[in-house]
C-alpha cells in the first residue's frame, strides 16, 4: 500500500525552488541523423570538425570559451575541462540545473537564465563538485579517476535539448540552445579525443535527461572518427513511462523546447509513445551501447519536478517514484536484444538527488562496482534494484 502524507505549502514551494536551481549543482536547428551514422547538422550531413583543443593534460580544471556556445541570455558559453595524460578515457559530462519550458517554470529561478557570470571557473570550483564522485582522482575505486573530463554547463534551462529562441511573454526571448551547444562542443571535442580508449557520455539531473537526448548526436559524431558507441550514464534524470510521466507533461515540454526538431529525427515515435523510448531507439541506431540509469527511490528533487509537471502526487505518495523506476526497469528488461547493447539500472534507498558527483562514490552502495562492470564490458554487469 502506498504511503501518503500531507506536506505544508511552504515545504512544497521550497522544493519547487530547489528543482529550479538543480539542488546542487528560434535559431537554426541541429537535427540528428535518423540513421545514427552522421552527426547532427542542419543539412543532415556529417558534423564539420574543427581544431583539437590545445589544453594541457595536467588534470587542472580550466574554463575554455567556445565560439558558438551560448547561454539563455545570449552571453558566451564554453566548457570546464580537466584533461589527463594518465589514460585515454574521455568523459563528456552535462551539468544539471533548473527547468524553463513555460512562464511558470521559467520564473521559478530567473538567475539561471542570466548566463555564467564574470568568473565561470571560480563559481565551478567554489561548489566543490570538481573533486567529488567520478571527478575524484584520489579514489582508487573510481573507474574514471584517470579520465579526461569536459563538463558542459546548463545555462539554457532546456535540459540541453532545445535549439530555438523561445518566447514566454512577458519574459524577454531566451536562447534555449542546449542541444546546439552540445553540437558545437563536439566539433572541438571529437578531434581532440578521436583516439580515446573509452568515450563516456554522462549527466546529472537535467544533464542526465540531456545525456539521453543527446546520445545520438554524440555517438554519431564520434563514429565519424571510428569510435564505437559511447557508454551512457544517466544520474538522477529518469525519463519514466506513462502514467508516471504523464503524456500531457511531456507534451508541454515538447512544445516549449521544440523537441520535434531536435529529438524527433532520432526517435520518431517518442512524441506519441513517450521519451523513454529513446532508450530502445538508441540500441537500434547504435548497436552495442551500454546505458545505465542511476537514481534514488525517494529522490526529493525528482519527486518535486514530476509533481510540478503535473504527473501525479509524487509528494503525497512516497512510493510513486519507486513504482515508476521499477516500471521503467521492467520495461527495459524486455527490450529486444540488439547486438551487445545493454541497459541496466542502479536504484537505492535515499532522498538524495544524484550519486555521480554530489558525494563520494562509496556513499552509494554498489555504485563503483556497477560503473566498473559497465565500463569494462563485463558480461556479468547486472542491475541493482533492491
Amino acid at each position: 500500500m502506498s504511503r501518503r502524507r500531507c506536506l505544508p505549502v511552504a515545504f512544497v514551494a521550497l522544493f519547487a525552488l530547489c528543482v529550479a536551481a538543480g539542488c546542487a549543482d528560434g535559431g537554426t536547428p541541429g537535427v540528428p541523423s535518423d540513421g545514427g551514422v552522421d552527426a547532427a547538422t542542419p543539412d543532415g550531413g556529417a558534423l564539420p570538425l574543427g581544431d583539437a583543443l590545445s589544453v594541457p593534460r595536467d588534470e587542472t580544471w580550466r574554463w575554455v570559451p567556445i565560439d558558438g556556445m551560448r547561454c539563455a541570455d545570449g552571453s558566451a558559453g564554453g566548457m570546464y575541462t580537466s584533461f589527463s595524460s594518465e589514460s585515454d578515457d574521455f568523459v563528456l559530462f552535462l551539468r544539471g540545473g533548473g527547468v524553463c519550458y513555460d512562464l511558470q517554470t521559467c520564473q521559478l529561478d530567473a538567475p539561471m537564465l542570466d548566463g555564467l557570470g564574470p568568473d565561470p571557473l571560480g563559481a565551478w570550483l567554489a561548489e566543490g563538485v570538481a573533486t567529488r564522485g567520478i571527478f575524484d582522482r584520489s579514489d582508487a575505486t573510481n573507474p574514471l579517476r584517470h579520465a579526461s573530463f569536459a563538463v558542459l554547463p546548463h545555462c539554457t534551462g532546456d535540459f540541453h535539448l532545445a535549439d530555438r529562441v523561445s518566447t514566454y511573454p512577458p519574459l524577454e526571448p531566451l536562447h534555449q540552445v542546449g542541444y546546439e551547444n552540445v553540437r558545437v562542443a563536439l566539433t572541438r571535442l571529437v578531434p581532440t579525443f578521436a583516439h580515446a580508449s573509452r568515450v563516456v557520455l554522462a549527466g546529472f539531473s537535467a544533464g542526465g535527461v540531456g545525456a539521453l537526448g543527446n546520445y545520438d548526436q554524440v555517438a554519431s559524431a564520434f563514429a565519424q572518427v571510428g569510435q564505437p558507441p559511447p557508454y551512457l550514464i544517466v544520474d538522477a534524470g529518469p525519463v519514466l513511462r506513462e502514467p508516471f510521466l504523464a503524456a500531457a507533461s511531456q507534451a508541454k515540454i515538447r512544445a516549449g523546447w521544440g523537441l520535434d526538431e531536435t529529438l524527433g529525427p532520432s526517435c520518431p515515435s517518442c512524441a506519441a509513445d513517450g521519451y523513454h523510448e529513446l532508450v530502445a531507439r538508441l540500441r537500434v541506431l547504435h548497436p552495442g551501447v551500454r546505458s545505465a540509469l542511476v537514481c534514488a527511490y525517494e529522490d526529493m528533487t525528482v519527486r518535486v519536478l514530476y509533481q510540478l509537471m503535473g504527473s501525479g502526487d509524487y509528494l503525497g505518495d512516497e512510493d510513486r517514484l519507486r513504482d515508476g523506476l521499477r516500471d521503467f526497469a521492467t520495461w527495459a528488461d524486455r527490450l529486444t536484444p540488439a547486438g551487445s547493447s545493454a541497459q541496466r539500472e542502479l536504484f537505492y534507498a535515499s532522498t538524495r538527488h544524484g550519486a555521480l558527483i554530489v558525494a563520494p562514490l562509496s556513499d552509494t552502495p554498489g555504485l563503483a562496482a556497477f560503473l566498473t562492470a559497465q565500463l569494462d564490458d563485463d558480461p556479468g554487469w547486472a542491475s541493482v534494484t533492491p
